[in-house]
């Protein structure tokens, strides 16, 4: 019997998910599960969140460019529902059905949807139906696209994400970081730590969400070498509001 129950021990011990070694003890991790408006959830991967779907009280998916992880407990766990070769930048819903996009136009917009799913994301089918308009046109935009940055909300006020660029106020290109967002009514909002952004959504209750890396540490200015606080390679972290932005 003793026997027995150490094999058992030895077993559940080894079958522990431990964190991956390129990522920092929760413990010690410089970004916070809250803070006074957001709650935060973290990539159960060494990858930044290019892209975010749901609903933080209900289901939630994420992309990490070539996975996407789906968690009903708020982002305390993460199952892989989905990996291939080719990239997927996000997750949109048209009517009842989910679509991973393998496209990403000037950082503006998904499209070219590849892979469906009506059971919010558990199971995943390549979509064969292509040219469908629906889809892959958005007439308010002009192009092809779901919009991702910026996105407008139900009272007609837009988020934008908000490129600071290193060369001074009146540079458009070049090197930049991205604090927080920018509205259209002129307001600007700084999250709580310096991120790489790279996409917007809005769920059904208009709370923002906001998909990124993990918080910079080392901004690479005047020499200094670029890194992430809590990990190697950028883990991803989502920014949630508590509430719709006014």
């Amino acid at each position: 019997m003793k026997t027995l129950l150490y094999c058992s021990l030895l077993l559940l011990a080894l079958s522990c998910k431990k964190a991956p070694a390129d990522i920092v003890d929760p413990e010690h991790d410089t970004v916070l599960a809250e803070y006074p408006d957001w709650y935060t959830l973290r990539s159960p991967v060494d990858k930044e969140i290019v892209g975010v779907w749901g609903d933080r009280d209900k289901t939630l998916l994420i992309s990490t460019g070539f996975a996407i992880f789906r968690s009903i407990d708020k982002g305390q766990h993460w199952q892989q529902v989905l990996q291939q070769s080719n990239g997927m930048f996000g997750i949109v819903q048209y009517r009842d059905t989910l679509f991973t996009m393998t496209s990403f136009i000037n950082y503006r917009a998904l499209t070219s949807p590849d892979k469906y799913s009506v059971d919010n994301g558990k199971n995943w089918q390549p979509y064969q139906k292509r040219g469908n308009l629906a889809l892959d046109y958005i007439p308010s935009l002009g192009y092809n696209g779901f919009p991702v940055n910026p996105i407008t909300a139900s009272t007609g006020v837009s988020y934008k994400i908000n490129q600071v660029f290193l060369d001074g106020p009146t540079a458009t290109v070049g090197n930049f970081e991205t604090p927080g967002f920018i509205t259209s009514d002129g307001r600007r909002i700084d999250l709580p730590q310096l991120h790489q952004l790279q996409s917007l959504y809005l769920d059904d209750q208009q709370r923002l969400y906001i998909a990124g890396t993990d918080a910079v540490c080392g901004r690479g200015h005047s020499g200094e070498s670029f890194s992430f606080c809590n990990s190697k390679q950028g883990r991803g972290v989502v920014y949630i509001s508590k509430h719709p932005l006014p």
